[in-house]
């Protein structure tokens, strides 16, 4: 009984600790909007839009907004030099592990700007490294071009306006259309905060149905074919149909505590602790299985009262919505 004892003690005081930790790092404010698209909005100007990750995908942008149609104005392939598509964003492990983002690439440091200005006195570097590098120093995306009230609601579809706990902030960058008719163009593009960055160095592989999405939008926006190569080759997380129910369920109740009542230390916990037993899906099967059966243990108690709550029939809206997404891909 006394080892028993002492592990229960243990356990406590390293959750505790975490807890306390995870606390500590919520940032005092929210991330500054760019000045130029702070302009923008005020004169109702049209914005260009840089788009990564699900946002390739011109069908997903237009109906990213409950109830709200986004009609974009433009949509056409362009590169951003100096970036990398990154999966450093904070998920929901196992059913989401990251998220797109863009990070710049540590040539972006060493260039000067047209001004003579250095670029790393408006970006910070991370130490966020790539799981499987892009072979040059350019992410490809959608150039997007939007009205000021569309951009909005794109921005709050993504989280923005959250204030310190959100997961991406704006900056901006230079975007060379595919055309080479046209010039290149300043637009908006979402990187991961600080907060919402993974502690990981390394980015984590996303989730099957989230790349799977990103690769269809790729081809439909027709993207360069390496790019659209190195997308296909990018290894992705693909966990058992069991582990996904048990996931979905735990959502609902973690996305309530988030969402509906503010509280995001439980749920960051929950979601620090399935970090630490992430396990990639390039090593051996039988680990991965080890860390699937450790992602059920943690899960169960949020899954049960997740279950509980489904069954009231009383889900918010937007959490349905994501729920019945990832559904959809099972």
């Amino acid at each position: 009984m006394a080892g028993v004892r002492t592990a229960v003690v243990v356990v406590v005081a390293y959750l505790s600790n975490m807890y306390r930790e995870i606390k500590s790092k919520i940032p005092k404010q929210g991330p500054t909007r760019p000045q130029f698209l702070l302009d923008a909005l005020t004169a109702n100007e049209d914005i260009y839009y840089f788009g990564v990750g699900s946002n390739l995908s011109r069908t997903r942008l237009e109906n990213r907004s409950i109830g709200k149609k986004i009609h974009p104005i433009s949509f056409e392939p362009c590169v951003v030099y100096d970036f990398r598509l990154a999966f450093n964003l904070k998920g929901m492990p196992p059913l989401e592990p990251s998220m797109g983002s863009i990070e710049p690439l540590p040539s972006f440091f060493e260039k000067d700007d047209h001004h003579g200005q250095k670029k790393s006195r408006h970006l910070k570097r991370s130490d966020s490294k790539a799981f499987l590098a892009y072979d040059t120093n350019e992410c490809h995306g959608a150039l997007i071009k939007l009205s000021a009230h569309d951009y909005e609601l794109v921005y709050k579809s993504e989280g923005g306006g959250a204030g310190p706990t959100q997961g991406y902030e704006e900056i901006e960058v230079l975007c060379v259309p595919y055309d080479k008719s046209k010039k290149p163009v300043k637009a908006v593009a979402y990187r991961t905060t600080e907060f919402g960055r993974l502690e990981q160095k390394r980015d984590v592989c996303p989730s099957k149905r989230y790349m799977d999405i990103i690769r269809k939008g790729a081809a439909e926006l027709g993207l360069e074919a390496s790019y659209q190569k190195w997308l296909a080759d990018h290894p992705v997380q693909e966990p058992s149909l069991f582990l996904k129910k048990i996931a979905i369920n735990s959502c609902i109740l973690t996305a309530v505590l988030r969402f509906r009542l503010g509280w995001h230390v439980l749920p960051r916990l929950q979601t620090a602790i399935l970090y630490k037993v992430h396990v990639p899906p390039t090593d051996p099967a039988w680990k991965q299985y080890i860390g699937e059966v450790v992602a059920v243990i943690i899960l169960f108690p949020s899954a049960f009262l997740g279950l509980i709550l489904r069954s009231t029939g009383k889900t918010p809206l937007m959490i349905k919505k994501f729920i019945d997404t990832l559904e959809e891909s099972m």
